[in-house]
């Protein structure tokens, strides 16, 4: 059996290690927007998202107050199933610096699942950790992700 610890590492190893996707033209380019925290142990109420989706499927910018780097647009789910809707998507990639500074809230990766809904980008975010944690280290979850 698995330990938490073990299956955190799996998953932020494999936000790093899985094959990038090439996206449709209507999701390449730039994006910007905010996404609700829904953790009751962050005082900050949101996240502010800057990516930029190239058309090679590698994606940069910003979560929070962290850099976004080796992100990868991919088709697969956390546990690697594929997802069944064409306009369903998964940006991966590891965090560097700290994702709410002045919480002084670090995270190793990320995963941001969206959809394309009316020319936006709608989804979450979740960071690695542990489902059973607090500021120190439990999972970032944020919800009503919008990116114009």
């Amino acid at each position: 059996m698995r330990t938490a610890a073990a299956i955190c590492t799996i998953l932020a190893l494999a936000a790093v290690s899985a094959p990038a996707f090439t996206p449709p033209e209507e999701i390449v380019g730039p994006w910007e927007g905010s996404t609700t925290i829904i953790v009751d142990w962050c005082e900050q109420p949101e996240l502010d998202i800057a990516v930029v989706i190239r058309p090679d499927g590698t994606v940069t910018g910003s979560v929070g107050d962290a850099g976004l780097r080796n992100g990868k647009l991919v088709r697969t789910g956390w546990l690697g199933r594929a997802l069944g809707n064409r306009n369903e998507w998964i940006i991966r990639g590891a965090l560097e610096g700290p994702i709410v500074a002045e919480e002084g809230i670090v995270r190793e990766s990320v995963s941001i699942p969206f959809r394309l809904r009316n020319g936006e980008l709608h989804g979450g975010v979740h960071t690695s950790g542990w489902k059973f944690g607090g500021r120190e280290r439990g999972i970032l979850s944020a919800a009503n992700m919008v990116l114009r």
